[in-house]
C-alpha cells in the first residue's frame, strides 16, 4: 500500500447538531455541514472538484448523492457514494485522500448524511438486503451482547464487574458529550443511574447502547503543499487503514469473539502508515465507533 503520510490535508471541517432532527431532512443536514466546511477552509462550492458521499440509509431514506448534488448546487463533478456499513464515513475520507494523493483532484470533499429518527427503521432488527437466513433474528446489541459477555469469561469479570466496567465507559461518554454543543445528548449520567436500566440485549442495558440519530459532517481536503494556501494550520494525515472482512465474522468456527481480524489489520496498517510503534505512548486520544445501537432517543 502507497503511503499517504503528509501527502494530503484536512483544510475545512463542518458539522451539524446531532439528534432527533425531525424538522430537517438529508438534504437541510448536508447544508449545515458542508457550509461551515466552505468557511473554515476559505473556500465555495466552486472549489470542489469531487464529492464522496456516505450514507447507510440511503435505499431506504432516498438517493444521497442526488440530494446533496442538489442541494449543494453541485453539478458536472463526480459524486461518488460508498456503501460500507458502519465504516462509510472512514471509507469516504479514505477515498478523498487518495483521489487528492493520486493527482486527480486537487481540493475534494468527504461528506457523511445520516437520516435515522424517520426511516420507519428502528435497528432493532436486521437490515433491509442482507442474507433473509443469518440475519433474521440478529441485532447490533444482541451481537455484541455474546462479544461482553465473552470478555467477561476471558477476563475473569464476574457478571457484575463486568456491567460496572461498561457503566462506567457510558458515564464517561454522557461526561465527554457534555463539553460539545453539537453532541446528541447532554446529560450526565451517574453509575448507580446506568446499571439499575432496562437490559436491551443482557449485559448491555438502556444506557449502554447509542441512540439513533440524524447528522451530518464534513472534510475539505487538498494536497499537503497547497494546504497552507488556505490556511495556516492545517491538519496533515499521517496513516489510513482499511481492510474487509466477511459481514458476520462470528458465525465463523474459531472466532475469539473478543477480537475482529479486519480492526486488528487496518490498525496495523494505519500505524505503520504513520510510524507509530508505541500506541500507549504515542496515542492521545481514541475516538471507537460503537455499533450496539438501540436506543430510541
Amino acid at each position: 500500500m502507497i503511503s499517504l503520510k503528509d501527502k494530503v490535508a484536512i483544510v475545512g471541517m463542518g458539522c451539524s447538531k446531532f439528534g432527533e432532527r425531525w424538522d430537517r431532512g438529508v438534504a437541510d443536514l448536508a447544508i449545515e455541514s458542508a457550509y461551515e466546511a466552505y468557511e473554515d477552509a476559505g473556500v465555495g462550492p466552486q472549489d470542489i472538484e469531487a464529492i464522496f458521499i456516505d450514507q447507510m440509509y440511503a435505499p431506504v431514506g432516498g438517493l444521497a448523492a442526488a440530494q446533496v448534488a442538489d442541494a449543494l448546487k453541485l453539478s458536472n463533478i463526480p459524486l461518488i457514494r460508498n456503501e460500507n456499513f458502519c465504516t462509510f464515513g472512514h471509507i469516504a475520507l479514505f477515498e478523498a485522500c487518495m483521489a487528492v494523493a493520486s493527482g486527480a483532484f486537487d481540493v475534494v470533499m468527504a461528506l457523511g448524511v445520516e437520516k435515522l429518527k424517520d426511516t420507519d427503521y428502528p435497528d432493532l432488527g436486521a437490515g433491509r438486503g442482507m442474507n433473509p437466513v443469518t440475519e433474521a433474528r440478529r441485532t447490533a446489541p444482541g451481537s455484541f451482547a455474546l462479544i461482553a459477555t465473552r470478555y467477561f469469561e476471558q477476563y475473569g469479570l464476574s457478571y457484575e464487574e463486568g456491567k460496572q466496567t461498561i457503566g462506567k465507559i457510558t458515564v464517561k461518554n454522557h461526561h465527554n458529550g457534555m463539553f460539545s454543543p453539537r453532541a446528541h445528548f447532554h446529560k450526565e449520567l451517574t453509575l448507580d443511574q446506568v446499571m439499575p436500566a432496562p437490559i436491551i440485549a443482557t449485559p448491555l442495558g438502556l444506557f449502554d447502547c447509542c441512540g439513533n440519530s440524524d447528522g451530518s459532517a464534513c472534510a475539505i481536503i487538498t494536497r499537503a503543499d497547497n494546504a497552507k494556501a488556505f490556511r495556516d494550520d492545517p491538519i496533515y494525515v499521517k496513516g489510513l487503514g482499511v481492510a474487509m472482512d466477511t459481514m458476520l465474522p462470528h458465525q465463523r468456527p474459531g472466532f475469539s469473539w473478543t477480537s475482529f481480524d479486519a480492526l486488528k489489520t487496518s490498525s496495523s496498517k494505519a500505524y505503520q502508515m504513520a510510524g507509530i510503534k508505541d500506541t500507549r505512548k504515542e496515542i492521545d486520544l481514541a475516538e471507537v465507533h460503537d455499533v450496539s445501537r438501540s436506543r430510541k432517543c
